[in-house]
């Protein structure tokens, strides 16, 4: 009785100590990261188009459509074609489906801020309120699939849209952080604006 006793613990213990199973291969995930991958790749390489298009594919392999990466790269494509509604729609799905990494939330809000200062007209209350938060999240935020849009091209249009809402102090703060200019002279807004349109040309020569 004993011997069939301890037959049965030293079964139960190597059962207890098995190497547990590997995970269940997941062929959706697989090919939906797959596709956000080539999306990137072409992003990089500036092939903006194919970029959409994969990044596209991977919103369709996603069934379930609770994934944010393609809608995030979808719209930093768009965005770079100049289709700045749909870009905005894209980053906006991309937030609605909350987004669990700092990082990606980051990418949504840089890109709203981007894409809501070209938007003809520009929304400057969104390109603010993206701005701050962006770099509330990252203040030395460097686009990782371009470098060349980094934390200066958020400051550059921060500013700008401080100086259309009348947010004067604020824009200053920004572009004239030592104080250079007088806001008792009577062209202190042409001049202060004079500074914001320098940093913007900087940001957008990539420096």
């Amino acid at each position: 009785m004993k011997t069939a006793f301890y037959i049965i613990l030293l079964a139960l213990i190597l059962c207890s100590c098995s190497t547990p199973s590997a995970p269940e291969y997941n062929e959706e995930l697989a090919n939906f990261l797959e596709e956000v991958s080539k999306g990137w790749n072409f992003f990089k390489e500036a092939n903006y188009g194919l970029s959409a298009a994969s990044f596209r594919k991977a919103i369709e392999i996603n069934t379930k459509r609770d994934r944010v990466e393609a809608y995030i790269g979808l719209g930093w494509s768009l965005a770079m074609q100049d289709s700045l509604p749909k870009a905005i729609n894209s980053f906006n799905t991309a937030m609605l489906r909350v987004p669990e990494l700092a990082e990606d939330s980051l990418l949504i809000y840089a890109g709203l801020s981007l894409a809501y200062r070209d938007i003809v007209p520009p929304d400057f209350a969104s390109v603010r309120d993206n701005a701050l938060a962006a770099l509330e999240l990252n203040p030395d935020f460097i686009f990782e699939y371009n470098e060349s849009i980094n934390a200066n091209d958020l400051k550059a249009v921060l500013a700008e849209a401080y100086f259309n809402l009348e947010n004067y102090t604020e824009a200053a703060a920004i572009v004239d952080p030592n104080g250079s200019l007088d806001s008792n002279d009577p062209d202190y807004h042409e001049k202060l604006l004079t500074k914001i349109n320098q940093l913007i040309t900087l940001s957008r020569e990539g420096d």
